[in-house]
């Protein structure tokens, strides 16, 4: 792509109500609207991993500065990811001397596989997988550029879909229930949409598909997530119908640059990060507040809980970033 491309307002308003929805989608509210709310909010951590890929294409072809521009991301998500697992490695402690919750840290080899092959993290918050497996992603797509194979990573794009429905919902309907970590990691559900991003972008000039028709696949399919659910009795971290649902919100972001700007926006651009490496702590924190206060079982208090921790999530997002006096800490890096 062009260097002196506009500035895409609309893909940070997503990000921004991707954001929000991760808060919901783990914090959830009581009863049958928490199930509709996660129903309908597994398109954000795809979407994550689709800006990432997207903001990976490169027309460049001098490998030196391709290594180069890796290098920085890596360094970006590892710094990220590292940060992330140290404030809760201090949560962990927090919890284990405080509250006496001495199961934090009850490790075996089966954990320390899953945490370094699958992502599943070992101490830290299980909302962290993303960041690992994004930082898993950046390495391997770094190793396809060096081994110029950037075709291969159509394979992925098309493939990988096919086995996660397969190892989740598919095995799920043959009555073989596996660990969500065993499809929700770095390289079938992480690389497979990182590669979608890359894929958008290196064909975008020919994905002129209008607002209207885009518009409709996303209403629809939402919709059909609801349908998958109550058919499938149970959530498995990505529905069959968020292929579709999250490929044409991608599109529409990217065919309609400059609509959104505003709030959502700002917190797309500024604070998405933030609010997802925060809100496990937040939330954690607030589990303790109500337990302490004996609200925990109080029907009005649960209803309320996802909406504090979103407020509080967003409060201290916005107090890190002006104390950091960044301008801009992007999920893409």
């Amino acid at each position: 792509m062009s260097e002196t491309k506009q500035y895409n307002y609309c893909l940070d308003f997503i990000k921004g109500i991707a954001c929000i929805f991760v808060v919901f989608m783990h914090c959830e509210f009581p009863g049958l609207l928490g199930t509709a709310v996660q129903t309908v909010s597994r398109f954000c951590v795809p979407l994550f991993f689709m800006v990432s890929g997207y903001f990976c294409f490169m027309q460049i072809t001098d490998q030196k500065e391709i290594n180069a521009k890796m290098k920085k991301k890596i360094r970006h998500i590892g710094k990220i990811t590292l940060y992330a697992c140290l404030a809760y490695l201090v949560f962990d402690v927090v919890q284990y001397f405080v509250f006496g919750n001495k199961s934090i840290f009850a490790c075996n080899t089966r954990r320390f596989f899953d945490f370094f092959v699958l992502n599943k993290p070992v101490f830290v918050a299980g909302q962290y997988w993303f960041l690992f497996a994004l930082l898993y992603d950046y390495f391997l797509f770094a190793l396809i550029l060096k081994l110029k194979q950037t075709n291969k990573i159509y394979t992925f794009v098309f493939l990988m879909p096919l086995l996660y429905v397969f190892l989740a919902q598919g095995l799920h309907l043959l009555g073989i229930n596996v660990q969500n970590c065993v499809y929700r990691n770095f390289i079938v559900e992480g690389f497979a949409f990182f590669g979608l991003g890359y894929w958008i972008h290196a064909n975008q000039p020919k994905l002129k598909i209008s607002n209207a028709v885009l518009i409709v696949v996303v209403v629809v399919s939402t919709l059909l997530c609801f349908a998958e659910r109550y058919l499938m009795g149970r959530d498995f971290g990505v529905n069959i119908v968020t292929f579709p649902q999250v490929f044409c919100l991608f599109l529409l972001a990217i065919n309609n640059p400059q609509k959104h700007a505003g709030l959502m926006q700002i917190i797309g651009l500024r604070y998405s990060m933030f609010v997802y490496i925060i809100h496990p702590i937040v939330w954690h924190t607030m589990e303790f507040v109500y337990e302490h206060c004996g609200i925990a079982e109080n029907m009005l208090a649960q209803y309320l809980m996802p909406i504090f921790v979103l407020f509080l999530t967003l409060l201290f997002s916005h107090i890190i970033y002006h104390a950091k006096n960044s301008s801009h800490i992007p999920l893409h890096g």
